[in-house]
């Protein structure tokens, strides 16, 4: 698909999914045209700047998107795009029980974390179920609608019961990054916390999107570390995983090392037995969330899946995700 796109007045720079938006931008001149083929079954979000370096969407595309980071944005998708059914369930299906924590961590310098925990319908009160420690906790339950999801993908019996704790980082871009007193909050204070409050069985499930894909793949390999038998029925979900950089040079965005890579690689590493991972094409990320997946595929240890979409590091695209990447590790 041919997409041709034609610079408003006052726009100084072209943003879209193959700049990682404002990361990259394009200069452009007033009125000048930018033609990209893209794939067919494209998902693609664009933006102009104009000199207030806002992203702004295109005056000539009805079609909008909210973007989390960007405000509204131009969206186009091709002849050949469709959506996941299960991408937006509806609001109706929280029938469960939400559980609003409050946690005092030792590990942080006493900080609060605010922690939502989501126990499905059709859990019984006592029945023991796997937990899933979900970063980015309040975009994966706001806009990710992943325990709406989930009820959706339990009435279908497609998954087995768990529940979902919805954990909400500070700072994101440091505390995903191998860091160690959040890393420790995690698996010392919030684990001991929800173990208590809940009947849990042995299993874990770590998921998340970008930095919290990197921190769900590092708390899952520590956890394999310590109790690599156990570990064998875990699971990391990872969408769009920021798996660049290392813990002593970290840049998501221009590093070419991947301590993550190289930790798969290395078939000492112990790992959770199960994986997902989905990445778009127009991504930064796609060539490392692809090598990745080829360390995994060589580990005998491992089942690991791997999905990818025409699209961008965005929110449409692992809404469209996640109902196939859940049923890949639950």
């Amino acid at each position: 698909m041919r997409v041709r796109l034609e610079a408003p007045e006052w726009a100084e720079k072209l943003v879209s999914d193959l700049t990682d938006m404002d990361r990259a931008p394009r200069v452009v001149e007033p009125g000048e045209v930018i033609e990209h083929d893209l794939p067919d079954d494209v998902y693609f979000e664009y933006g102009f700047m104009g000199a207030d370096d806002k992203v702004k969407p295109d005056p000539e595309n009805e079609n909008r998107a909210k973007s989390v980071w960007y405000g509204e944005v131009s969206s186009l998708t091709g002849p050949e795009y469709r959506s996941d059914p299960l991408a937006d369930p509806p609001a109706d299906l929280a029938r469960g029980v939400t559980d609003r924590l409050r946690l005092e961590s030792e590990q942080l310098g006493g900080q609060a974390r605010r922690v939502t925990v989501y126990t499905p319908a059709a859990v019984e009160r006592d029945q023991a179920t796997p937990l899933a420690v979900v970063q980015d906790g309040v975009a994966m339950m706001r806009i990710g609608s992943l325990h709406l999801l989930l009820e959706s993908l339990l009435e279908r019996g497609e998954v087995q019961p768990l529940r979902l704790a919805f954990l909400e980082p500070v700072d994101r871009m440091a505390e995903y990054a191998f860091k160690e007193p959040y890393l420790r909050f995690v698996e010392e204070e919030l684990e001991a916390e929800l173990a208590e409050r809940y009947p849990l069985t042995e299993r874990r499930l770590w998921i998340g999107a970008s930095l919290g894909a990197l921190a769900s793949a590092d708390l899952g390999m520590r956890r394999a570390k310590r109790m690599p038998d156990m570990a064998k029925d875990d699971a990391v979900l990872a969408l769009s995983g920021a798996f660049l950089g290392t813990p002593e040079e970290f840049h998501a965005y221009r590093s070419s090392e991947s301590w993550l890579v190289e930790r798969l690689q290395d078939p000492e590493t112990a790992l959770p037995g199960r994986w997902h991972l989905h990445v778009g094409t127009l991504e930064w990320l796609h060539e490392v969330n692809r090598e990745a997946f080829a360390a995994l595929q060589d580990r005998q240890d491992v089942m690991a899946t791997y999905s990818e979409a025409s699209a961008g590091h965005n929110w449409p695209n692992w809404k469209n995700a996640l109902p196939d990447a859940l049923r890949s590790v639950i």
